[in-house]
């Protein structure tokens, strides 16, 4: 064995440093404060191209060590079906205990896992007791039809279990106030309720199990960031978003920031750890708002166009997978799907990524849907399309190849260039001296 401090790695996804260190300076978030203070706040640089700065591209090349060009994972859940070595599995091989909560397109290849939750959106394998299996399953029920506001019962049982049994106390005013944002139908109440919920199982899974090496995958700050940034008081630009869509008074930033702050205490609380932090991207404001929309049903969407299929596979907020019988059934989805077109002429599904037997499709029209819009196939139009998907959100930021790590092994004097992101698995892999 290598070193006997435990390694944490928080993966915190897309949060903007430059909103954290304005709100610092408004007397908020004091951990941050003081664990940039202590530690240094770096930068890193992503070097693929602006169609490669996806979360579901650079968290792999964080995990591997490998650039894009190198490890080729290029869609959510490709990593399933590559055979990439993943720090945690190197680890494992080496005799040390590993674990994970929702890591964003992550394959669990791990043999003895004491925890390893996979994210919502991936097919691979759970690792842990009954109540993780069940908490997995609603996870992924409850993310997969958040636009569509379904929850089964039985989410409901297993999300009411964590938060009797694994929950702090302290985090109840959080849950208690989010909960009532839902109910005023503030939409990012839920992803922080989420985040928190995540963070509480966290703590709870770690201490009683202590796993030499552990991540936690948190994604509400990168969601809220990006249908919410302009309600900062640190943004700039000139949009704005509707008041129908929230009220110019709130800032659902500062909110998850300062959840995520009091997380940071609670986590460098835990004896004998090491904590990172890496964010693998950070966002810019888009010039105008785009909104966001999802397929209600994905099957029967398809059944109304005609399209023969096996199974879909719905992926984060706009992507869904479709897998076919024959390669031949595949391309002639493919060639349907790519003239799918509003009365303007612009394309509904702007990405059709054709892998033989499978489509890896992206619902990309960005403007309003009104109750009478309609969509053409040629000359062919299907009305009503409003009634075939779900708002999901008004984007305000999209991706940039800038990041950022902190360590709380690090002080603010040792590095002041970009890291290269990928450099990030060698300084895991240097902890345990590997």
């Amino acid at each position: 064995m290598g070193k006997d401090e435990k390694l944490i790695f928080w993966e915190l996804n897309e949060i903007n440093f430059e909103y954290v260190s304005y709100y610092i300076s408004e007397g908020k978030l004091p951990n941050w404060k003081n664990f940039i203070k202590s530690h240094g706040l770096f930068t890193t640089i992503a070097d693929e191209k602006y169609n490669q700065l996806e979360p579901w591209i650079q968290w792999p090349t964080i995990r591997t060590g490998l650039t894009f060009d190198e490890h080729n994972v290029f869609r959510l859940g490709d990593i399933v079906d590559s055979e990439l070595k993943q720090h945690w599995e190197v680890l494992e091989s080496k005799g040390y205990n590993v674990a994970a909560i929702s890591p964003i397109n992550a394959s669990n290849n791990t043999k003895n896992s004491s925890f390893w939750i996979p994210d919502p959106w991936v097919e691979t394998e759970i690792s842990g007791n009954s109540f993780i299996r069940r908490f997995s399953k609603a996870l992924k029920q409850t993310v997969n039809d958040n636009s569509q506001k379904k929850i089964s019962l039985s989410s409901v049982f297993a999300i009411l279990e964590c938060l009797i049994t694994r929950s702090k106390w302290s985090s109840w005013q959080v849950y208690l106030s989010s909960i009532y944002g839902a109910i005023k139908k503030q939409h990012w109440s839920k992803a922080i309720f989420l985040d928190r919920m995540l963070a509480d199982l966290f703590l709870n899974l770690w201490k009683k199990n202590q796993p030499d090496f552990s991540v936690l995958f948190l994604n509400s700050g990168a969601h809220i960031q990006h249908h919410y940034m302009c309600n900062s008081p640190f943004y700039t630009g000139t949009s704005t978003n509707p008041k129908w869509y929230i009220s110019n008074k709130k800032d659902p930033l500062l909110e998850i920031l300062e959840m995520y702050d009091s997380f940071l205490n609670e986590i460098q609380n835990l004896s004998n750890t090491r904590l990172m932090i890496a964010v693998g991207l950070r966002q810019v404001p888009f010039e105008k708002p785009n909104f966001y929309w999802r397929l209600k049903n994905h099957d029967e969407f398809l059944i109304k166009l005609g399209i023969e299929f096996k199974k879909t596979l719905p992926r984060m907020t706009r992507d869904f997978l479709i897998e076919f019988e024959t390669s031949k059934e595949a391309l002639q989805a493919e060639k349907i799907l790519k003239k799918i077109k509003s009365k303007f002429g612009d394309l509904i599904f702007g990405e059709v990524d054709n892998r033989g037997k499978n489509l890896f499709v992206s619902l990309t029209f960005s403007e309003e849907i009104t109750d009478s819009f309609s969509i053409f196939i040629d000359e062919l139009e299907f009305k009503d399309f409003k009634e075939d998907v779900s708002f999901v959100a008004i984007k305000n930021g999209h991706h940039h190849n800038l990041g950022y790590f902190l360590d709380s092994s690090r002080s603010p004097s040792i590095q002041n260039a970009e890291i290269p992101v990928q450099k990030i698995y060698s300084y895991v892999m240097n902890h345990f001296g590997i």
